[in-house]
């Protein structure tokens, strides 16, 4: 009989069973997106805070987006929270803010930096004084507040 009569067949080192599907590789990277997602989110619901009312302007603009911004929540009951933490003093707010500038900069020369109070509508000025103070303390001159569109004139 001539070799081209002949039928080959090719077998794997493991027999005739089926390939296994591999899960582990999979759920690392479900486990790492999953961390991702939590730690994006996570700061944004924080820098978000549920129970503050933003005061009312008229004249109110979008939020722009820029390079380098240090969030300052001021809670109903006076607390200062930034970056995930709460109940600071002036003098931790000003390293926080100035450690934030100075990481910016370093990044990026030409980045704009400025420093967004979230103060609930009805809490006094005390507690606002105290961030612009630690904002000028951290050599940052520009503070923004946030509020939303309505009022009058």
């Amino acid at each position: 009989m001539s070799r081209h009569g002949r039928k080959f067949s090719v077998h794997t080192a493991g027999g005739e069973e089926d390939p296994e599907f591999q899960v582990a590789p999979m759920v690392d990277v479900l486990l790492v997106l999953l961390m991702f997602f939590t730690a994006t989110t996570t700061t944004e619901i924080k820098s978000q805070m549920a129970d503050l009312t933003l005061p009312e302007a008229q004249e109110a603009k979008d939020r722009e987006k820029g390079e380098g911004q240090f969030t300052v929540n001021i809670n109903k009951m006076g607390g200062l929270e930034a970056l995930g933490r709460s109940g600071l003093e002036e003098a931790t707010l000003s390293k926080l803010i100035k450690d934030d500038y100075t990481l910016v900069k370093k990044l990026n020369p030409n980045a704009s930096y400025r420093v967004l109070i979230r103060a609930d509508k009805d809490l006094g000025w005390e507690k606002t004084k105290v961030v612009l103070k630690a904002a000028a303390a951290a050599g940052v001159a520009n503070v923004v507040f946030a509020t939303t569109k309505g009022g009058k004139g």
